[in-house]
């Protein structure tokens, strides 16, 4: 795993949609969905594909909103990492 400081600028340079789409909806959002999906299909006694069909749509934009304010912390801190070498 990253440090947090490289991953941060490692997302200033891909940019906006690299940040939503792929670390807030696949690397967070898919994982959360499929295991939140797998907990309710056990106690509520759902299939794993209702649940999931159920589930997924909704974790899938949470883990875009996750991103868009991950790309946000990143900003923020690119600022501050230039500021202080100025």
């Amino acid at each position: 795993m990253k440090p947090a400081k490289e991953l941060l600028a490692e997302l200033e340079e891909k940019g906006f949609l690299f940040s939503v789409f792929y670390r807030g909806a696949l690397c967070w959002g898919l994982p959360f969905g499929l295991l939140f999906s797998l907990a309710i299909s056990f106690f509520e006694r759902k299939s794993y594909l209702t649940a999931t069909i159920q589930i997924l749509p909704l974790a899938l934009i949470l883990g875009a909103v996750f991103g868009w304010g991950l790309w946000g912390v990143a900003l923020l801190q690119g600022v501050k990492r230039r500021q202080d070498n100025d």
